[in-house]
């Protein structure tokens, strides 16, 4: 086991940092693809093979994986993975082929339960998790205001972790858009600026960073020490990681804490500006018959675009799938689902409106009697509220009459939260 461990470390000396098409790796995809190797091998010596060489894995090997992984019931994203590097591996060292997919080699099992489906069954964003981002950025900013600030980055222009710890503010902002280069992949995106919050975000990035050319991750360790490592910036960026690591875990984010991660402030910035636009996602709630099918998928277009992809079918894992296209919604979907939240809002959930707001309710309550709604300014406050939340903030101004798909998806939140039977079908 340990000569076999000492040749896949050669092995990944050698390989690792270099893509499949020739480029060169990330970091995190190079310890990945180790990880994932390592694992392998360890479960065959585990599973009593006896191999001392990897480069002597044949089709028994990994036909016993793919049945232990079937055995450990491993999610099939999971099992892709772990067959993707293998792959890799085994097309580097001269068997181009000897891993094929998982259906070869488990043809009993009925290929449904081994696809991996990428639509999110449900929605990965912290809102939805019933987590307030304006109460965590509050936590966030005692443990650490930059951290707390990495925070609203992330739910404002769908950030990366990466792309955080290596965004430049002074650099990225084009005024109306942030123009992003340290992405994964190195594909660069624009992000446009629709809302006062993400230019008040930048601004504040903006603010605490020194130097014009240097990155928003941590430039000094907590304790005062320089960084350590030959190349400064790589070190600074090692320790940025793992601080954010801590301080998340600190915040209580976690799958097994929060069933949430940070990236699911990716996925509530892509949630939010889908609804910016008028749509909303099946996550939320959003119907298929909502809007024409081809506007729907400009809309999706442009959110995957945002997001540093160029596909649709990325976006289903961010936003779930509308299924098949059918006729198009009556009148009444958004005024029922609104009436329906608005009936369990009771007295003691309101309160007064501020004079500095008070313009913008009567402009939401206006928008709402174009579809035949009619209630209390202060309940519809609360509604907006509740959206403005995902922000990380307690109010968002609202948009120029363009506010009802963000007002129809907080209802359905907030029947969701509460468990509501009443919910329109």
């Amino acid at each position: 086991m340990e000569l076999m461990m000492k040749l896949l470390d050669r092995y990944l000396a050698e390989n690792a940092g270099v893509r499949v098409n020739g480029n060169v790796a990330a970091d995190e995809s190079a310890t990945r693809h180790g990880e994932a190797l390592k694992a392998n091998f360890r479960r065959l010596h585990t599973l009593k093979f006896k191999l001392t060489d990897p480069t002597n894995i044949g089709e028994r090997h990994v036909k016993a994986l793919c049945q232990d992984y079937r055995a450990r019931k491993l999610a099939p994203k999971t099992i892709s993975g772990y067959l993707s590097h293998l792959r890799i591996f085994c097309n580097r060292i001269g068997k181009k082929g000897l891993v094929k997919d998982i259906y070869y080699y488990l043809p009993d099992v009925p290929k449904d339960e081994l696809r991996v489906k990428t639509a999110a069954p449900k929605s990965k964003s912290w809102a939805e998790a019933g987590i307030d981002i304006a109460e965590k950025v509050r936590e966030a900013e005692a443990l650490d205001p930059r951290f707390a600030v990495m925070l609203m980055l992330q739910v404002a222009f769908g950030l990366r972790r990466k792309e955080v710890l290596q965004l430049k503010p002074w650099v990225v902002d084009r005024e109306d858009k942030i123009a992003v280069t340290e992405t994964k992949g190195a594909r660069p995106r624009s992000i446009y600026i629709d809302t006062p919050v993400q230019r008040w975000v930048l601004d504040k990035a903006k603010a605490l960073t020194k130097g014009k050319n240097d990155p928003f991750g941590w430039k000094e360790r907590h304790d005062g020490k320089s960084m350590k490592g030959k190349d400064v910036r790589k070190a600074s960026f090692k320790y940025s990681t793992g601080r954010y690591n801590t301080l998340m875990q600190n915040l209580g984010i976690s799958k097994q804490v929060s069933e949430c991660t940070g990236h699911g402030l990716r996925a509530q910035f892509s949630e939010n500006s889908a609804l910016l636009k008028g749509l909303i996602p099946p996550t939320l709630g959003g119907t298929p018959g909502q809007m024409p099918r081809d506007k729907m998928e400009v809309i999706r277009l442009q959110n995957s675009e945002s997001l540093g992809h160029s596909r649709l079918s990325v976006i289903p894992a961010y936003h779930g799938s509308y299924g098949r296209e059918g006729a198009l919604d009556g009148s009444d979907r958004a005024k029922d689902v609104i009436e329906a939240c608005l009936k369990m809002v009771t007295f003691d959930q309101l309160k007064p409106i501020s004079p500095e707001r008070l313009q913008q309710c009567m402009a939401l309550c206006t928008e709402l009697a174009s579809i035949g709604v009619y209630d209390d300014p202060r309940k519809i406050q609360f509604l907006w509220e509740h959206y403005s939340r995902r922000y990380g903030i307690e109010w968002l101004s609202p948009t120029d009459g363009e506010n009802l798909a963000a007002i129809e998806a907080s209802a359905l939140s907030i029947m969701r939260s509460a468990g509501s039977s009443s919910m329109p079908t």
